[in-house]
């Protein structure tokens, strides 16, 4: 019988190994503090578990490497560098650590003439690079994982840019450049999802895809994400063939290439209503913006499915309920697990 696994992301909110300083000059952990924010990192995934770790805001690949081979995950892999200046690293990059074996392991490039008939510029590129690696997985097989750190809400527009002075300058600067930000992750997103079927038609490989998404999994730039039926034009579907099917054969054709929210398929197996947990806080407003979404293979309701989401957690006490001495150095986003349990004959 097969052992069940957990898959997990996190965002390490600014993982970055003194001198290294991240984004400015002067935000440089203390060893102390440095020390502090590892021995965190490293309880939990102890605690924890997790097979799969997809993780976020990598500054020090090197460390964190080291960090998780200790912590019982000796498969790590990143496809890019941070951006540094001197001392200071201004872009961090996603990471990928696992209990199994990591092959085929690429950085996922987006369809170029596909950008241009989207109308983009030639020198689109999204905010870091996104991940892929193969790994076999108990009872599912070859899985292809998908980490992704997806643009932030982030101003992408300054005051100035809007043309305005004054209070009408900030409020369309302000508008402007959120759009901007919408605009861009939801680019994104769509852009890996076209890779995603891609490469599924070709290797018929079961799909994970986790990380800090930015955005609620409901929110319209997510919307690429989570296609069902329902969301199909008439016309697509004549195109495509599949106007006469029913809305059962026409799930079944298009399950294949789905992807599913983990929290969802676990709310559906347990037959719960919950509120979604928030997974980030900023200031004191919450969101759940880390995700963990998955193929058929995955779905217990499905036909196909060979496990299904037997818990899915989210650790959120260093938020609402910290411990000082413990969590100083804690991330502002909550792990995030979804653990599978396999169907067996």
């Amino acid at each position: 019988m097969f052992d069940d696994f957990t898959l997990a992301t996190l965002n390490l909110y600014n993982f970055a190994a003194p001198p290294l300083a991240y984004h400015q000059f002067d935000n440089i952990y203390s060893q102390q503090q440095w020390r502090q924010k590892c021995d965190w990192i490293s309880r939990w995934v102890r605690a924890a578990k997790p097979q799969l770790l997809a993780m976020q805001e990598v500054f020090s690949p090197e460390a964190l490497q080291t960090l998780c081979d200790q912590c019982g995950l000796p498969y790590f892999v990143t496809i890019a560098q941070p951006q540094i200046e001197g001392f200071v690293a201004h872009q961090s990059v996603v990471a990928l650590a696992s209990s199994y074996p990591l092959t085929d392991v690429s950085e996922v490039e987006i369809d170029r003439q596909l950008i241009a008939a989207m109308g983009l510029t030639d020198d689109f590129a999204p905010s870091r690079s996104f991940l892929r690696a193969t790994a076999v997985l108990p009872g599912i097989g070859s899985t292809d994982i998908y980490v992704v750190h997806f643009k932030s809400p982030r101003s992408l527009l300054t005051a100035e840019d809007s043309h305005l002075e004054g209070v009408p300058a900030l409020l369309a600067g302000s508008a402007l450049g959120r759009w901007a930000s919408i605009v861009k992750r939801g680019t994104e997103a769509a852009l890996l999802y076209q890779a995603m079927l891609q490469r599924r038609s070709r290797s018929g490989h079961a799909m994970v895809l986790m990380g800090d998404f930015n955005a609620t999994i409901d929110s319209s730039e997510m919307r690429a994400l989570m296609t069902d039926s329902s969301r199909l034009f008439a016309a697509d579907l004549r195109a495509a063939g599949l106007a006469a099917l029913d809305e059962l054969q026409l799930q079944q054709r298009i399950g294949r290439y789905r992807l599913y929210d983990a929290w969802a398929l676990w709310q559906q197996q347990q037959q719960l209503t919950d509120t979604r947990p928030v997974s980030h806080f900023h200031g004191a407003s919450g969101s759940a913006v880390d995700h963990i979404l998955l193929s058929q293979e995955f779905n217990g309701a499905s036909q196909h499915s060979l496990g299904q989401v037997q818990a899915y957690r989210v650790y959120d006490d260093h938020l609402l309920r910290p411990n000082y001495q413990l969590d100083v150095m804690a991330s502002d986003h909550t792990p995030v697990t979804a653990t599978i349990s396999l169907r067996h004959p």
